[in-house]
């Protein structure tokens, strides 16, 4: 328990003890409901001690007027505030408001009550028996705490103040100076004795706004307080912005013989607020260049639309993309270029009519700064200014820049979308547009091609054999000792190949060798069991070019002993069988036709495929393939996990995982047709 006279209020003031009864209480607390003066004897306790506070349910018990120092009220037990500061006029009233509207804080204060306290559950309601004590101490001090106030002090306090002030003396000529405290001296850089004795208005320059300067005259003029922001000149000759709030000081007769001044640096706000205008107005200017350019795409995307909708054709549909986007405001002119049929350039098959010519445009695929051999090889629209890179692109071409977009669908590419512009530069934006056009065109081509093969009731199946040793994939094998198996393949965007291989024996550790032309070499899985790894080859290697053809791989094995690499490729007709092995031909020093057969391959329909993949499946495997599906498993992040699954079958997870993979693999094996 702390008694009252331990505690010591500001000023050196001991709340004594209290007595025995309510009259003589420091303080008396009045509150109907429990929770309230439950919640407040505990900070009043703690400063003034637990005799020294008394608690009431209601006001009546206070008749006659009691001699505590405080009187702390509840606003749910008195309804007339002023009343009951006028019954109490030697009491400190403070109020404990239920009611948190400002409005209520200043209606109190308007009655007479020396505080108001909210009972909420900040530190405000916390801190209740210091705000007491300092009424308690102010009530009963205020003359000798106002007597220490003597000029010396109230002079002190403006030299220490935090922002200029300055005191102009209108009995002398042109109002000068008479007073400055440290901080204006900081501002402006002029000492006391420079700045006295001098009318401010050397503080401004070549570029202080006139207006302002009149606005501040007129209120001098008038006796009138005002408040202006200038840009003034310090004593060096920098510039800083200051707000200047000015109010005059009157003698007993009405008349103003002084002005006092304010002067705060608002350089930091000022230039943050001519940042933020200069943002503002360069974002407009960016959403009206952005506007204009969407307006652009968005007809550029409905004329190629039209052209995609309505083409009976691949050429007619190459023909139309390239005179739609000849025709936007932009671009001036566009052709096709064929990347299957030549393994080393780029040629245009289908161009704009016009002035130009671009039949003896040839494409260099291996030359880097081109825009054209980039777009092909990274499989992403690319630009330049004809002026930075002819390459093949005729000298006499009237055109600032150039774009190349790919035709791409999946990972399947069937030409280059050229276009010439009228400026040097593409924004970003159009590139990522023309690149959505161009997977577009590359859907629809892809469609052209596959009705083509449907209507086709034949195949070609082409085994190549490639006898080089110097081959990356031969080297890896008679590196590491094993013979390789496919098991799969995937075409990147960017044209690198991952090829999925088994080893024979399983244990060979392929991933530990480097040979050149070879990427990356992982292998899947954390044991040596299933000897399955995953192979990176880049975009220019004899699998790219099976893609590149429009080829399927259906095969692949590679044998140390004879150091050779045998690919089975399935192609739509012999041209493009020709053309693979001419491709193959230029990047392997000896390739060879093991043989060619045409087979028939009547479309399939859903439900035998479906029937046929149910045929080969277990009942547990395509259990697990189910769940997987259904449950979110091959979405990132997983929906589910394979411990869940694995409790779904009622099987450990590596049961589940062996049953999931054999399902994989039948799948897959039976989506690329796989006769083995």
């Amino acid at each position: 328990m702390t008694d009252a006279t331990d505690v010591e209020t500001p000023d050196a003031v001991r709340l004594g003890d209290a007595g025995d009864d309510v009259s003589s209480a420091t303080v008396v607390l009045v509150t109907s409901d429990e929770e309230t003066r439950s919640r407040a004897m505990t900070p009043l306790s703690e400063v003034f001690g637990t005799d020294g506070v008394r608690s009431l349910d209601d006001l009546d018990a206070l008749s006659p007027t009691p001699a505590a120092r405080c009187l702390v009220v509840a606003d749910n037990v008195v309804d007339d505030v002023a009343a009951l500061v006028a019954d109490y006029p030697e009491t400190a009233i403070v109020v404990l408001s239920t009611d948190l509207a400002v409005e209520y804080v200043a209606t109190a204060l308007d009655a007479g009550a020396a505080d108001v306290v909210p009972v909420d559950d900040s530190n405000r309601f916390a801190r209740l028996g210091e705000r007491v004590a300092a009424v308690v101490a102010w009530s009963e001090l205020r003359p000798e705490a106002t007597a220490r106030i003597t000029e010396e002090l109230k002079e002190q306090a403006m030299d220490e103040a935090p922002v200029g002030i300055t005191i102009a003396d209108f009995s002398l000529p042109d109002r000068p100076l008479v007073y400055v405290n440290r901080a204006f001296c900081r501002t402006t850089g002029y000492t006391s004795s420079e700045a006295l004795g001098r009318n401010c208005r050397y503080l401004q320059g070549p570029d202080t706004d006139p207006e302002s300067v009149a606005e501040l005259r007129r209120a001098v003029d008038a006796g009138e307080p005002t408040s202006v922001e200038l840009l003034n000149y310090r004593r060096d000759g920098s510039e800083f912005w200051n707000r200047v709030d000015i109010a005059p000081i009157k003698n007993g007769d009405g008349e103003v013989t002084h002005y006092v001044g304010f002067q705060t640096d608002i350089t930091a706000r000022v230039r943050a607020e001519e940042a933020a205008e200069r943002y503002a107005a360069a974002a407009n200017r960016e959403r009206e260049r952005l506007q204009g350019l969407l307006e652009h795409i968005e007809g550029l995307l409905e004329e190629v639309t039209g052209v995609l909708v309505r083409a009976k054709s691949r050429a007619e549909l190459e023909r139309g993309v390239c005179e739609r986007v000849a025709d936007a405001p932009s671009y001036a002119y566009a052709w096709v270029g064929d990347c299957d049929l030549a393994p080393d350039t780029v040629v245009p098959k289908v161009w704009t009519d016009g002035e130009v010519s671009v039949e003896d445009v040839v494409i260099d695929r291996d030359e880097a700064a081109d825009p054209v051999a980039r777009a092909v090889s990274t499989r992403q629209p690319q630009s330049a200014a004809l002026a930075d890179e002819r390459g093949g692109h005729p000298a006499d071409l009237p055109f600032e820049g150039v774009v190349a977009v790919p035709l791409l669908h999946r990972e399947t590419l069937y030409g280059v979308l050229v276009v010439y512009t009228h400026s040097a530069s593409v924004e970003e934006h159009e590139l990522v547009v023309l690149g959505t056009v161009g997977r577009a065109v590359g859907a629809a081509i892809d469609a052209f091609e596959s009705r083509r093969t449907l209507l086709t009731e034949s195949v070609v199946e082409l085994q190549v054999v490639v006898d080089d040793p110097a081959a990356p994939l031969v080297a890896l094998a008679v590196e590491a000792e094993c013979s390789l198996a496919s098991e799969g393949v995937v075409v990147r965007d960017d044209g690198t190949i991952l090829l999925f291989v088994s080893v024979t024996p399983p244990e060979t550790a392929l991933d530990t060798v480097s040979i050149p032309g070879i990427e990356e070499v992982r292998r899947i899985g954390d044991t040596t069991e299933t000897g399955v790894f995953e192979v990176v080859l880049p975009a220019r290697s004899n699998l790219s070019l099976v893609a590149e053809t429009g080829g399927r791989l259906t095969d692949l094995t590679v044998d140390p002993q004879d150091r050779s690499l045998t690919l089975t490729v399935t192609v739509a007709d012999r041209s493009t069988g020709r053309a693979l092995l001419d491709g193959l031909k230029s990047v392997s020093a000896s390739v060879r036709v093991g043989r060619i057969r045409e087979r028939d391959t009547p479309p399939a329909t859903r439900r035998g495929f479906v029937a046929d993949v149910e045929e080969v499946l277990t009942e547990k495997q395509r259990t697990a393939l189910q769940l997987a599906h259904v449950g979110g498993f091959f979405e990132w992040p997983h929906g589910i996990s394979g411990d869940e699954l694995a409790d779904a079958m009622g099987v450990s997870r590596s049961t589940f995982h062996q049953h999931l993979r054999a399902a994989e693999k039948k799948l897959v094996s039976r989506f690329h047709q796989d006769d083995s």
